[in-house]
């Protein structure tokens, strides 16, 4: 009888060992009663958010001691992150808070219906936290879905040194000079930029939504692939990949970030969640040469001198709850994040951007080249956004790949058009 006893002991606590292990940290914790609020995380490690965001999430567990807690789970490669949360969430899964692009990454998630409606929570004074006009990258179906929260602007960003070799004070404002400093940094030694068509071909596909402002305007996105711009934008990233690193086919982010950080490249697009980078990766002074400027403007073309590309980079997207008291204390932590002096500790330390309004006083230490892109971008004539985010998410898909043709010769430049138009008309 005690041998029973004993064995059906041991079946109890392996069988709430592997309960543990299989639903984690869902629900309401028993053994303390608090609330625990799963939060798979992308700024950790290097993130330039890192150090701040902990703060703040360690600070609020303390002042919610004992009722809410928020356990980060720390995923620090991006394509790892972006599978971790789709995989779930095809599985039923739904981590109770995470962190998703806005556009064409958010859309399937707003489809599923496993989302948390925050539309009742999202009265006139939350709202009006944010700048006028996000919102909507959040609304689907009349219903809000997410909060937004990081915004992005891509400018070039540009070593001051290396330019000055080539005989470059200031960054040349068309396209045409543009090209004359890239030959005469390649006849220097000097590889002008980095490229990449890997994962997403995020620099490249900033580049290219670039050249199709500057060359079609503001508006290229209403009127299609049929508008020459797109053709003439698909010669000129061609040509870019002349002055780029041998290895720019098939690299990642990691990769053309690491060119521009080893000053292997003058030039890198990207945006401020770099900034930290900069300061933290780059070699001895470094980040005292690093510049911004506006993409050059396009001869001839619809657009305007100072164009930038700007947009809702990151959302903050929670589970459908059905317990209440979680799905309050997830909206609490929501409005925590959203909280402007808290926004604004992130901001200042990291060089990112929010959406959420913030004062910038006299005696703010405002971080150079974030108040240079913040400058920029508050002059700009137009702030558009990018290709990815401005297609059918297949086309954005297929980018990478039909860049890859392209730039090998694989494919010509109409057929790079034809091959994207096929996709967007399907």
């Amino acid at each position: 009888m005690k041998r029973f006893l004993s064995l059906m002991l041991l079946v109890f606590v392996v069988c709430s060992a592997m309960a543990v292990g299989i639903f984690g940290n869902a629900g309401r914790a028993v053994a303390d009663n608090q609330t625990i609020i799963n939060f798979p995380s992308i700024w950790v490690g290097k993130d330039s958010k890192a150090v701040v965001m902990n703060e703040l999430i360690t600070k609020f567990n303390q002042e919610n001691a004992g009722k809410i807690k928020v356990v980060v789970e720390e995923i620090a490669d991006y394509d790892a992150y972006e599978e971790k949360v789709k995989v779930s969430i095809a599985a039923g899964q739904v981590p109770d808070l995470f962190i998703t692009k806005a556009g064409a990454k958010a859309e399937p998630f707003y489809k599923s219906g496993k989302l948390m409606d925050l539309s009742k929570y999202m009265d006139s004074a939350w709202q009006d936290r944010f700048v006028p006009g996000v919102m909507s990258s959040a609304t689907y179906q009349g219903r809000i879905l997410a909060v937004p929260y990081e915004f992005g602007v891509t400018p070039v960003l540009y070593n001051s040194k290396l330019l000055e070799k080539a005989g470059y004070t200031e960054f040349p404002e068309t396209y045409q000079d543009f090209f004359v400093m890239c030959d005469k940094m390649e006849a220097l030694g000097i590889t002008p930029m980095s490229q990449m068509t890997g994962a997403n071909a995020w620099t490249s596909m900033l580049w290219y939504s670039q050249l199709l402002a500057a060359i079609g305007g503001p508006d290229i996105y209403e009127r299609g692939f049929d508008d020459p711009a797109y053709l003439e934008a698909a010669k000129l990233i061609k040509k870019m990949f002349d002055y780029t690193t041998s290895d720019a086919v098939g690299a990642t982010a990691t990769v053309a970030a690491g060119h521009f950080l080893n000053e292997r490249t003058a030039m890198l697009m990207n945006g401020p969640w770099f900034i930290g980078r900069i300061k933290s990766e780059g070699g001895n002074n470094f980040y005292q040469n690093i510049k911004v400027a506006p993409a050059p403007a396009y001869q001839g073309g619809k657009g305007e001198k100072g164009g930038y590309l700007g947009f809702v980079q990151a959302l903050l997207v929670a589970a459908k709850q059905s317990d209440h008291n979680k799905e309050e204390a997830v909206v609490k932590f929501l409005k925590y994040l959203t909280e402007a002096e808290n926004v604004k500790k992130l901001s200042m330390s990291s060089g990112a951007l929010f959406v959420i309004k913030t004062e910038i006083n006299p005696g703010d230490n405002v971080e150079p080249l974030q108040g240079a892109m913040i400058n920029q971008s508050s002059k700009a004539p137009y702030i558009v956004p990018h290709f990815n985010m401005s297609v059918k998410p297949a086309v954005a898909t297929e980018f990478p790949q039909a860049l890859s043709a392209l730039v090998l010769g694989i494919k010509t430049p109409e057929e790079f058009i034809a091959t994207l138009k096929a996709i967007d008309t399907r």
